[in-house]
């Protein structure tokens, strides 16, 4: 089997998606992983084990369309079995469709579908501290249902030679051993992602005020720009700076990396390359850069990072991306190191204090602003399986009615969530009490026969991460009968409320069963459908039937209806004949009967149990 995955990209990029190379060669030992790169980023990928070729896009391949044309040619005579696109852009779309690969795989974009076999949505919101730069990449890989532990981190190999040599050159330094090495990446790719000279220099004074010796990284090209920082330090931050101390080549400071306890300043390829080996960072991102995509690992302890918005949000609000990155020389000024400086405190006492292993690289679920409720009575044969569907959320609330299964034993075993029992009056009530119980501003409801899809999942976790998101959504559901889809009988436009804010929707007291959820504001519907085991045997749902048609009793109650012919007779008929024919559950055959003829039984039972209520009042 012969891969070829490309990234024509930066060192960032070009390291961070190596992770599809290293995950491909665990799950495809035998296979042949070959690597389409910018030559100038391959030091980052030497001595990869997982990497059998590199294929190199040079500066010639950009300036002549001949010597582009003869790379994409030699990419289709490799006759490659998998291509995977991780850069999806003009150039790769080439090589791409000259390939002749019978497997494509990339990001689901406008107008390039046809290019790729598997096209994979592009998320925009993290699920986890990964980063979405990592998410996005690890998704081209779930096409392939890989038979693997998923390895979701970038690695650098350093040689014994290597990292002797840059302990050699510490050596020739003088550098104090005693102390803790912090290297500063002191200048951007770019004038838009470098933090103010100025600023940077107060945030190497107050570094210094520590027991450390401090590392310059930048090009030869940027020494005034270096020179300008170190001579707005004070003298004293001076005097532990090792300004000269540089390597020859990205391998030498790869190595040089590999010695220091960590790294702080700027966005980067030196942040990415001290990440890969498995050092603490700080950094600060430019105004124009998105936090959620490069801020990887992030656990505010070891991985940590600041951001314009985290401190003044209103200030980028009404900025287009474009514009951002226009405005980023005005935007910087707001954004003086005091913004930071506690922060910056807990993070060098943490790090100086206390050694680091790879085990601080630690794979978190996004802090969701999300509780996810459920109420139940004897679900034992839901609630394991729907716990494990919403374990996303932040916060996990049951609300049992003193089941007399096996129903609050797996609760209780399942960690993160928390079980209330409370006596059940009626469905609204028991929902409302739920939402009292929550402490996150969202609300996610759901019953336990309900099941999610990844994608919904996504979905959920992308919505409420919105600053324009509606006050509460509608989920279109696939009514499930035992376990096949059920198509028509009424149910094939069905749809419910199952997420809303907490402080903009509450249940209706004077609903009993089907709740009526009034919400204040902007109301809209999710794409994806949540899935509805209603339907697991004629008993079961029947029962169910029953019981809902008994509540419904007690609304009809309230309302001082008095059942008649057409109560008993005439109601339940449409009800039926209305399913089954207008709602086309004929279609749905045998299934289609029985369902439509449960649905209309709710009504019969609803109109006789009212009867005896108010025979019994």
């Amino acid at each position: 089997m012969k891969i070829l995955v490309i990234q024509q990209k930066m060192i960032g990029d070009v390291l961070v998606s190596s992770i599809i190379c290293n995950n491909l060669k665990k799950a495809y030992p035998n296979a042949r992983i070959d690597y389409l790169v910018y030559e100038s980023t391959t030091p980052v990928l030497e001595g990869n084990p997982n990497i059998d070729h590199l294929i190199l896009f040079k500066k010639i391949h950009r300036k002549s369309n001949i010597a582009f044309l003869k790379l994409a040619w030699q990419i289709r005579k490799e006759k490659y079995d998998l291509v995977i696109d991780a850069y999806s852009k003009l150039e790769s779309w080439v090589f791409v469709f000259l390939s002749g690969a019978k497997r494509r795989i990339s990001y689901k974009k406008p107008w390039r579908s046809f290019l790729y076999t598997d096209n994979l949505p592009f998320s925009s919101f993290p699920k986890t501290n990964l980063g979405l730069a990592i998410e996005r990449r690890l998704s081209l890989l779930k096409p392939l249902d890989l038979k693997i532990e998923i390895d979701p981190y970038p690695k650098l190999f350093v040689t014994e030679s290597e990292n002797q040599q840059a302990q050699d050159l510490f050596a020739q330094h003088g550098l104090d051993s005693s102390r803790r090495t912090i290297m500063i990446s002191l200048i951007g790719s770019e004038p838009s992602k470098t933090y103010p000279l100025e600023f940077m220099a107060e945030v190497v004074n107050q570094i210094a005020q520590r027991k450390v010796n401090i590392l310059f990284n930048y090009f030869p090209k940027q020494i005034d720009q270096a020179k300008k920082v170190y001579s707005l330090c004070t003298e004293a931050a001076k005097e532990k700076i090792y300004f000269d101390l540089l390597g020859d080549d990205l391998r030498s400071f790869i190595a040089i990396m590999n010695q220091c306890d960590m790294i702080i300043g700027n966005d980067g390829g030196a942040i990415n390359i001290a990440k890969s080996l498995q050092k603490p960072a700080f950094i600060i991102f430019s105004p124009w850069i998105e936090k959620k995509v490069w801020a990887t690992f992030e656990d505010g302890i070891h991985q940590a990072s600041v951001h314009l918005k985290d401190y003044q949000p209103e200030l980028l609000s009404s900025y287009t991306e474009k514009e951002l990155k226009e405005n980023t020389p005005e935007l910087y000024r707001y954004f003086i190191p005091e913004l930071f400086s506690g922060f910056l405190d807990e993070f060098l006492d943490t790090n100086l204090a206390a050694g680091y292993s790879e085990s601080a690289l630690t794979i978190a679920p996004v802090r969701l602003p999300l509780s996810a409720l459920i109420i139940t009575y004897n679900e034992e044969n839901h609630i394991s399986e729907v716990l494990h569907d919403i374990d996303f959320a932040d916060e996990i609330i049951v609300i049992d009615s003193f089941s007399s299964d096996k129903t609050v034993e797996l609760v209780n075993d399942f960690k993160k969530a928390q079980l209330i029992q409370h006596k059940f009056v009626d469905y609204s009530s028991q929902r409302n009490f739920a939402i009292e119980c929550a402490k996150n501003p969202w609300i996610l409801f759901i019953d336990a026969d309900e099941r999610f899809t990844d994608e919904l999942k996504e979905e959920v976790i992308e919505t409420i991460q919105k600053p324009n998101a509606a006050s509460a959504y509608l989920f279109y559901r696939i009514f499930m009968f035992e376990d096949r889809k059920l198509n028509f009988s009424g149910w094939q436009t069905d749809k419910i409320f199952r997420l809303f804010q907490k402080d903009k929707a509450h249940y209706v007291t004077e609903r009993l069963v089907h709740e009526k959820l009034t919400v204040k504001g902007k109301i809209a519907k999710l794409k994806h459908k949540l899935i509805h085991f209603s339907y697991t045997d004629f008993d079961t749902y029947k029962s169910k039937m029953v019981n809902y048609g008994k509540l419904k009793a007690k609304e009809e109650l309230a309302k001082g209806i008095r059942p008649n012919f057409y109560h008993f007779y005439l109601h339940p008929a449409y009800k039926f004949l209305y399913q089954f024919i207008v709602r086309l559950g004929f279609l749905d055959g045998k299934k289609g009967v029985i369902v439509c003829y449960l649905n209309a039984l709710s009504v019969y039972v609803r109109y006789q149990e009212l009867l005896k209520m108010q025979r019994k009042k």
